[in-house]
Order: structure tokens, then C-alpha cells, then sequence
């Protein structure tokens, strides 16, 4: 269902604006934003999701939101395309060679056959992120908006995770089966992974585990939250942790914590 932050903004202004398009766990969502005013005009989440990893059937319901929605196929200034998985790897500037992309990832996780393999440089940490994207989602996109550029959605949190003011900050993201754990060090990057997690406790255990690797200090640790994540979880992350704080872009507030949690990736700058 929409989801409409002040108003539609007017079909004839949209080469002013910028249009995100996130595919993920929680499914197909976008967002309208002035990027000048770095204001919110529009924010849509879908009631279709990626759960079962059915990219077919989740590109036709893309496709029809495309075919529904006019925001969707209007002319903007940018069009961004952020993709969710946790089949990706970290990769050090120094040793990264584009040409075994392929091979990395393959020793790393179980690609599909319609897997489109593309890589994201992240300057300030000296890291590339070698990742999968459907390559019929993104046939779909280039139906409608034919110039438009991809990035993991993994690649935000790691870009903006050291930029919190916090020093011991460890972002946690849950969908049912997937958790994504990052930690960070003042403005350095120490751990980032995803393990399989189809319990809530489970995502915990690995968020636990992780301090643990990293040498944190539960409460010297603030964590950002971001995903599909319950209030009772969010107080049980709170028995570990003094500070719980959402993932979320402090220029561009989203209405309530449910938005925060699961579309504030959409608000950043890439």
C-alpha cells in the first residue's frame, strides 16, 4: 500500500527530482525526493515481497507496479536502483581484481543462473562489494527508465555506519531467514557479514557474537537497527545494548519507526 509523505509531487517537476527504487527482503519499494531541498515527496512500499527468493514472480508484480504507478515511469534527474542481498563479498581495494568477480562470489555463495554480477567501490574505506543483482528486475527497470544506475544496499550502510557520531556502532538489519551485521570502529569498518537467521533469536545470537569478535563493550555500543523488526525485538536488543538507535538519514525524518526501519536506506546519497 502507498504510503504518501506531503503530496504527489506534480508529474511536470519530476526532472527536478530523484527516484530510488529498492528491491530487497521487504520487497519493492521507491522513493520521490528534491535532492536540493533534501525533502521527501513521495514514498510507496509495496505488499509484495522477495521472500522464497522467486525473482520471477517478484519481477512480474515490478513490472505491474511499473505499469501502474506514472511516478514510476517519469523523467527524473537521477534514478537509483538499490538492490538487497546477502550474497555479496568484501573485497580490499589493494588485492581486488574485476575479472574474478564471478569466481569470488561463487566460492562464496550459490548464484542463480539469471544472476547479473556488478561491484560498488566504497573510496573511504578503500573496499569494492562484488554482488548479484537479477538480471530480469533489472531488464524491467531499463524497460522504463532506461538510464539509471545500481547499488547494494550494503554498500549505504557501510559508506555511512563510520559517519555516526558514535564510536562502537554495530548495525543490525533482520528479515526473516537473513541477518546483516556491520560494525564499525570510530570511522573504520571492522566486520561485515550476513548469516542465515530464521528466528529473531538467532539474529541476535550473531549481533552477540559479533561484539564478541570485535571487542566492543555492550555498553559503550550503540546499535542501528534497520529491517523487519518487532518492538518486543527492539527491547530485547535493548537488555544487551545502552543505545538502540534506527538506521536513518538525520535530514530526511520518515513519519514512523516502521518507515525508518525499512525504507530510510532509500533517503541516503550515493
Amino acid at each position: 500500500m502507498p504510503i504518501i509523505v506531503n503530496s504527489q509531487p506534480q508529474l511536470g517537476k519530476t526532472t527536478e527530482y530523484r527516484l530510488s527504487i529498492q528491491a530487497d527482503l521487504n520487497g519493492f519499494s521507491f522513493s520521490v525526493t528534491d535532492p536540493l531541498q533534501k525533502k521527501l515527496l513521495f514514498l510507496y512500499g509495496s505488499e509484495f515481497t522477495m521472500e522464497g527468493q522467486d525473482m520471477d514472480l517478484f519481477s512480474k508484480r515490478s513490472l505491474s507496479l511499473f505499469k501502474e504507478q506514472q511516478l514510476l515511469r517519469s523523467q527524473y534527474s537521477s534514478v537509483e536502483i538499490l538492490f538487497g542481498t546477502s550474497k555479496f563479498a568484501t573485497i580490499p581495494g589493494k588485492i581486488y581484481k574485476s575479472e574474478e568477480d564471478l569466481q569470488t562470489l561463487q566460492r562464496l555463495h550459490i548464484l542463480d543462473e539469471l544472476d547479473e554480477i556488478h561491484s560498488h567501490i566504497i573510496p573511504q574505506e578503500d573496499m569494492v562489494v562484488v554482488y548479484p543483482v537479477n538480471s530480469t528486475f533489472l531488464n524491467i527497470i531499463k524497460e522504463f527508465q532506461p538510464k539509471f544506475s545500481v547499488f547494494p544496499t550494503i554498500g549505504t550502510y557501510i559508506t555511512y555506519l563510520p559517519c555516526f557520531h558514535d564510536y562502537n556502532k554495530i548495525f543490525f538489519q533482520y528479515f526473516k531467514g537473513v541477518v546483516t551485521v556491520i560494525a564499525a570502529e570510530g570511522s573504520r569498518i571492522v566486520l561485515c557479514n550476513s548469516y542465515p537467521a530464521a528466528h529473531f533469536n538467532s539474529a541476535l545470537y550473531f549481533l552477540l557474537l559479533a561484539m564478541k569478535e570485535v571487542q566492543f563493550n555492550a555498553e559503550q555500543t550503540t546499535v542501528f537497527i534497520s529491517g523487519n523488526i518487532k518492538d518486543l525485538e527492539v527491547y530485547d536488543i535493548a537488555k544487551y545494548f545502552s543505545k538502540v538507535k534506527y538506521f536513518r538519514n538525520p535530514e530526511i525524518p520518515l513519519p514512523d519507526f516502521t518507515a525508518e526501519l525499512r525504507y530510510s536506506t532509500l533517503l541516503f546519497e550515493r
